[in-house]
């Protein structure tokens, strides 16, 4: 390579999407390595750009002997590095990151594992206060969702819906004489206000991008939790008679409510905090859905919801309180 082409030069590599461009080979190699956690290439780095200065140093008077962009070799040990002239910069640099994300450097893929098993721990924990035995994995879904992640699980909107269409299908409620149809749609809707539902189904939803940290852990915590409530309202449900629902049945239903409400089962806090960022009306707003469904799961559908179910179909049954 000749002197005039090494002076339009530069030398290039990539930190995942962001690029570190200089015009000493060394120097980029450098950066790449403090970043990628990689301490024997960057002591090696920094005692070759010692020795490039000490030697421009002892040649400054010949500007002849100078070290133009790229001069050492025309090749650099990391693959990522490569040598670009001048006028090419933005042209490559726009062609490398359309190539797509690239894979984690140990550094980085170390610090996510440590972020994961936290995640793990914690999700652990809060399952077991109901699932003592739970055997459980956190599955990773490395490709995002097409329609994004819900700060509040969706399911929300219809989970009391489900659980009274399986209690009146299982005991055939609907044959009964004097089902009314009107009436259990109406125990069954949530009884949340319009706004904080389209905020749960629609507003507060964020996509995560491929180079960001996201674990869906909200999916299975929320989805244990669920069947544990499902159960414990079936089990009330399905005496019929108010009067044969047990005290230890009646507690258990509220002790599954509280820990949600408590531990906000029902909350994606990954996507609560992106969608939030450091807002603080949004983290009013946020607030403000959660103390409604707390509300509704602990009080407008809970015990109680199940006592009026069964107070609505117990004289179907031909019980009389």
């Amino acid at each position: 390579m000749s002197t005039a082409a090494e002076e339009d030069t530069v030398w290039i590599g990539f930190m995942d999407i962001v690029p570190v461009i200089g015009t000493v080979k060394e120097a980029v190699e450098l950066v790449l390595a403090l970043y990628e956690g990689n301490e024997a290439v960057a002591k090696e780095k920094e005692k070759a750009i010692e020795n490039i200065v000490k030697e421009s140093l002892k040649k400054h008077v010949n500007k002849s002997t100078d070290k133009p962009a790229a001069a050492a070799a025309e090749f650099s040990e990391n693959e990522n590095v490569i040598v670009v002239r001048k006028e090419m910069i933005t042209e490559y640099v726009m062609t490398v990151s359309k190539r797509g994300i690239k894979p984690p450097t140990p550094a980085q893929q170390k610090e996510r594992e440590k972020r994961v098993e936290a995640i793990k721990k914690d999700m652990l924990e809060k399952i077991r206060i109901i699932t003592p035995t739970f055997k459980g994995e956190l599955e990773e879904e490395l490709k995002r969702s097409k329609r994004g992640e819900h700060v509040f699980n969706n399911d929300i909107l219809k989970f009391h819906y489900k659980v009274l269409t399986e209690f009146i299908q299982s005991h055939h409620i609907d044959n009964l004489r004097g089902y009314n149809q009107q009436a259990m749609d109406t125990l069954g809707k949530h009884t949340l206000s319009r706004s904080t539902a389209e905020d749960i189904q629609t507003n507060m939803v964020v996509h995560f991008g491929d180079d960001e940290f996201y674990v869906n852990v909200n999916a299975l915590v929320y989805g244990v939790f669920c069947r544990a409530l499902r159960d414990a309202m079936l089990n009330v449900l399905r005496h019929i008679n108010p009067d044969d629902v047990k005290e230890e049945e009646r507690t258990w239903v509220n002790y599954v409510i509280e820990n949600m409400n408590y531990y906000q089962i029902y909350v994606d806090h990954l996507a609560k905090d992106k969608w939030i960022a450091n807002k603080q009306t949004r983290r009013a707003r946020v607030e403000k859905v959660r103390q409604e469904v707390a509300k509704m799961y602990s009080t407008e559908r809970g015990l109680d919801w199940c006592k009026r179910i069964l107070d609505r179909v117990a004289p179907w049954f031909e019980y009389r309180q």
